[in-house]
Formats: C-alpha cells, sequence, structure tokens
C-alpha cells in the first residue's frame, strides 16, 4: 500500500479496521491516526484512521519486515525507493 500510494503521490491512506489489525500496524511500525473513537461492528470493535504514505515509513517497514526492495509484482517505484 505504501509503494503504491507513493507511486500515486499521496501522502496517507483513511481506512477503517479492527482493532486488532491496529495493534498489529502499530507493531509494524506504521501506527493508525486515530479519527475517532472504536465503534462496536458485529463482534468486533473497528475504527477509523489514516496510514502516513511516506519514504520514512516505507523504510520503517521494510526495516521492521526485513524487505530488501520493494514487494509489488510490478513495482511502481524506481530500485532506489
Amino acid at each position: 500500500m505504501i509503494e503504491f500510494g507513493l507511486a500515486k503521490d499521496l501522502t496517507r491512506i483513511v481506512t477503517v479496521t479492527d482493532t486488532r489489525m491496529e495493534r498489529i500496524l502499530r507493531l509494524a511500525t506504521w501506527p493508525l491516526s486515530r479519527i475517532g473513537q472504536p465503534k462496536s461492528v458485529g463482534k468486533t470493535e473497528a475504527v477509523a484512521g489514516f496510514l502516513e504514505i511516506s519514504h520514512a515509513s516505507l523504510l520503517r517497514i521494510r526495516s521492521r519486515g526485513r524487505l530488501s526492495g520493494p514487494v509489488l509484482w510490478q513495482p511502481v517505484l524506481g530500485p532506489s525507493a
């Protein structure tokens, strides 16, 4: 998502996810900036928020995941990104 977002000149994306996924994103060094409080949706708690799209966030995710380069099948970024 970060690679694609950078290719499209995005600076952030908005998403709705459950609080368990929010924790995973935080552990992956890509924290969600909440828009509001969690809401019950069925049997889970959902939260809306923004995720940063930047070279810094891409480098953090790659470092945390031990990734050496792009993960998209056809990279949308140059090899130096």
